[in-house]
């Protein structure tokens, strides 16, 4: 479980991660997940009343190499993408920024060849 604040002073809470397959079989853990991860706050925080506004589900995207994707897809025409970044979202989403924006301008970044699609 992992946590912060949010600008509101509410708490965000994280984890129970799990591999999966079927977004439908993932999706249907949610309550059970939320109680638990609850749980685990009240444990925490005894003297806080805690009330959850709301609970969601994701994927997680992680490639092979630990590298994300950043860049033009070869079969997909005129568009950009930056993805799996794994655990690394905040230093990959700067770099993805960055390359992203001078494709657009029709420049070349010197890190493409690291991040491209079909490495």
């Amino acid at each position: 479980m992992y946590f912060r604040t949010t600008d509101d002073q509410r708490i965000l809470i994280g984890g129970e991660d799990e591999k999966f397959q079927n977004a439908k079989r993932r999706d249907a853990l949610l309550t059970a997940k939320s109680r638990k991860l609850e749980k685990q706050v009240q444990r925490l925080l005894p003297e806080e009343d805690f009330v959850t506004d709301f609970s969601w589900t994701g994927t997680f995207g992680a490639t092979k190499d630990g590298l994300p994707y950043i860049g033009a897809h070869p079969s997909i025409p005129h568009s950009y993408f930056v993805l799996g970044f794994g655990g690394n979202g905040i230093t990959f989403s700067v770099i993805g920024m960055e390359m992203i924006s001078a494709l657009l301008k029709n420049k070349r970044h010197p890190l493409e060849a690291y991040f491209r699609f079909g490495r």
